[in-house]
């Protein structure tokens, strides 16, 4: 009974790990995965070793027939990527790689050139709606593979309503085409607009590890920092690009700004009207109207401290010192650029505090 339930174990067990084993790429994923990479980055070596290696173990799969025929057109021959097309018409007609490639072969003739080359025009000039249907019409409603596929979903991306599905799509060939710089840079920079900044940097940290595209992580890595409001995390933001990059006229940037950015927040003053502006930032009006009070008290004509200040009362329900200090900053700075936040933080809180004085006199 005992070696019965053993046996009945270990036959559990075993198809418990099935699901385990399986997923382990196999030999020809590897390889066409290494296909992929060798056409992202260039590398044709790449690209012959491991068709060679896939020819010999898998030669009627559709992705290493398609792969060759993308092998053979790069390299100017037609007439044999021609033959690997007609196969691959033969293996899987309905197959994405004989689709994908049937458009590929288009866009090496005349017609599909200068088809190409209108879409691309139309994106170019502002009109991606117009490019998208020429790409949709050219493709057949199946974007080829490679530089291609970037190109048009990037076009995608400029329509607000697809912004999302596009990046989607982006993020879906960066992870199945890894090393494409291009790609990545692009997708980064739509990432840090759509305000999803850790997905962003979690791209220029791909990036930074292929030569061909550290300096561009550098310079938009940068860019993201250089603007935040001087405070710890400004510091913290600008020592962990340090660590990571060691060259280049961004870090020069960055270092001198770095050792400014401490410099002022050795000044217990400056520190809290950092502190404080933060702190009304996040809604946190009880910390940060006594850091803001210590910076109004260092320097009264400082309006942005003081609209800050005023606003810290308001989300605090403060409404008479949200007024004043409000009237303060707007009479110190009329030409603020927070001026609009400020008015309407004004006409709010004096709405409240007529109502509030009201229903005191009664």
């Amino acid at each position: 009974m005992r070696k019965f339930t053993l046996n009945i174990l270990t036959l559990s067990l075993g198809l418990a790990m099935m699901p385990m084993v399986e997923a382990a790429p196999t030999a020809q994923q590897q390889l066409l995965e290494q296909v992929r990479v060798g056409e992202a980055t260039h590398r044709e070596d790449l690209v012959q070793q491991s068709l060679y290696r896939l020819e010999l173990i898998d030669p009627n799969n559709p992705d290493v027939v398609a792969a060759r025929f993308r092998s053979l057109l790069r390299q100017g021959d037609t007439d044999g990527a021609q033959k690997q097309l007609d196969r691959l018409s033969q293996l899987a007609p309905s197959s994405n790689a004989y689709k994908s490639s049937r458009t590929i072969m288009l866009l090496s003739t005349a017609d599909g050139r200068q088809a190409l080359q209108q879409a691309r025009l139309q994106a170019t000039t502002g009109h991606a709606e117009e490019a998208v249907a020429g790409y949709n019409k050219l493709f057949n409603g199946a974007p080829p593979e490679g530089d291609i596929a970037v190109e048009y979903w990037s076009t995608v991306a400029k329509i607000p309503a697809r912004r999302g599905e596009a990046i989607n799509q982006l993020k879906r060939i960066n992870a199945d085409t890894p090393g494409n710089t291009g790609l990545q840079n692009n997708l980064a920079l739509l990432l840090f607009s759509s305000d999803r900044r850790d997905e962003g940097f979690a791209v220029l940290e791909q990036m930074v590890k292929s030569n061909a595209g550290r300096e561009g992580a550098a310079k938009i890595w940068y860019a993201q920092i250089k603007d935040m409001p001087v405070s710890d995390a400004s510091v913290q933001a600008l020592k962990k690009y340090l660590s990571i990059f060691s060259d280049g006229d961004s870090v020069a940037l960055a270092q001198s700004q770095l050792a400014e950015q401490q410099k002022q927040l050795a000044d217990p003053n400056f520190r809290a009207r950092a502190q404080g502006l933060a702190a009304v930032d996040s809604g946190m009006a009880g910390k940060a109207i006594p850091e803001l009070q210590q910076a109004v008290r260092a320097n009264p004509k400082d309006s942005e401290a003081l609209g800050a200040l005023g606003q810290a009362y308001s989300q605090k329900g403060d409404r008479a010192n949200a007024v004043v200090n409000l009237e303060k900053a707007l009479e110190l700075d009329p030409h603020s650029s927070n001026n609009d936040k400020w008015n309407s933080l004004l006409k709010v809180n004096r709405y409240w505090l007529a109502i509030q004085q009201g229903d005191a006199a009664l």
